[in-house]
């Protein structure tokens, strides 16, 4: 990383600035409705900011019991390769070891090109026992 500070806080980033950071990072884009319905339902996040600009995100969902998933972690372009998906993940690698029971199942379905990040806190391909599957409302 480099020698510049930055601002990572437990919070809830607001609509309009999660929706421009996953268009940003390319994720998929996200309604107004689903980020004003979702964002509040989060278990956990963590933002990271410059100078008060959102430049990295990740939350926790879930029931706080039996399921916990890891989803929107994203660091904005112009900031990746600086360990910041690193601590973000941190972030929330500490949130589930502190809150999910044991027999917790904490899911995430990863970017082709994260798996190694993840890796490093524990996840595992769960193929060939399962697959990741979804559905996508449009």
């Amino acid at each position: 990383m480099n020698n510049h500070t930055y601002d990572q806080i437990s919070e809830i980033p607001g609509v309009e600035e999660y929706r421009q950071l996953r268009v940003d990072c390319g994720l998929s884009p996200k309604t107004v409705e689903a980020a004003a319905k979702g964002l509040p339902n989060s278990l956990f996040s963590t933002t990271i900011r410059d100078h008060g600009r959102l430049i990295g995100m990740g939350r926790v969902i879930g029931d706080d019991g039996c399921n916990f998933e890891v989803v929107d972690i994203a660091v904005h372009p112009d900031y990746q390769r600086q360990g910041l998906g690193g601590l973000i993940m941190a972030a929330i690698t500490r949130y589930i070891e502190q809150a999910a029971p044991n027999s917790a199942y904490v899911s995430l379905i990863a970017d082709h090109h994260s798996p190694a990040l993840y890796a490093k806190y524990g996840f595992k391909p769960t193929a060939p026992v399962s697959i990741g599957i979804a559905y996508k409302v449009s």
